[in-house]
């Protein structure tokens, strides 16, 4: 069959389909408006005071940190003490008891050292020989020790009578003096005699006490003296003071003649 209508048999394309933007499953619908929602008010609190704000913040402070002062006081009454050079004194010599501090210093006998001790005793003079060791119940003048005693920070009287105590102190043990030193002392070397060590004390001089000394010695430092034309009690006690002065002084007459025997 031939015709106009068979002619046009054409094929007219179809319009794509178009694709919705929210696919059903996942379209949601929005949520309905609630209306504004409704703001809590504050409740007014009544002030509160400094004072107890500051006694709540230390109370906190000190339970967190454990510094209170009940700990305080504990750990300073625990605190072990230190070992010092003066814990091995047992007798000293009184330089200066200030009244006003209750301070006594007092010279050693064993080292020669200066230390500060709490004064029990106002009366306690000057020169006066003490005790000052381990047992606490012997101790009558002095009570804990305080500390070393610097010769800078001495009163002009206690600084004064230093040598004069130190000689003293020889003089009252002449006879240990006389046997560990001035019967046994010999040269230090070829150019120097242990004499020599003393102040005011050449070659000539120590070459005069070896002869005076001879082979039996001296028995006395009267007799010393006499011979020799010296204070020698007064040298030996200027020598001591002198290593007290100056650390390192050496060779130290008192490390080597100290502590006394009896």
């Amino acid at each position: 069959m031939s015709g106009f209508s068979r002619d046009r048999n054409i094929k007219v394309p179809k319009k794509a389909e178009k694709k919705p933007a929210i696919a059903p499953s996942s379209y949601l619908p929005s949520r309905p408006a609630e209306g504004r929602t409704a703001v809590p008010k504050k409740i007014a609190q009544p002030p509160k005071s400094r004072s107890n704000n500051k006694q709540n913040s230390r109370r906190g402070s000190n339970q967190r940190s454990g510094k209170g002062r009940n700990s305080n006081q504990g750990r300073k009454q625990q605190r072990p003490k230190r070992p010092t050079p003066l814990d091995d004194e047992v007798w000293a010599r009184v330089i200066e008891n200030d009244n006003k501090s209750s301070v006594i210093v007092a010279l050693g006998e064993s080292k020669m050292m200066l230390g500060r001790y709490y004064s029990k005793s106002a009366e306690t003079a000057v020169g006066e020989r003490i005790y000052v060791g381990v047992d606490s119940t012997k101790r009558t003048a002095v009570g804990d020790i305080l500390g070393m005693a610097r010769l800078d920070r001495l009163s002009n009287s206690a600084s004064s009578d230093l040598p004069l105590i130190t000689q003293m102190f020889i003089e009252e043990n002449q006879a240990h003096f006389i046997k560990a030193f001035f019967n046994i002392a010999g040269p230090l070397s070829l150019k120097q005699h242990a004499f020599e060590l003393l102040p005011g004390i050449g070659k000539k001089k120590a070459l005069q006490m070896v002869e005076s000394r001879g082979s039996s010695g001296f028995s006395s430092l009267n007799q010393l003296d006499e011979a020799c034309s010296i204070d020698s009690a007064e040298l030996l006690a200027r020598r001591f003071v002198a290593e007290i002065q100056d650390k390192n002084l050496q060779p130290r007459l008192s490390e080597l003649l100290l502590p006394v025997s009896s």
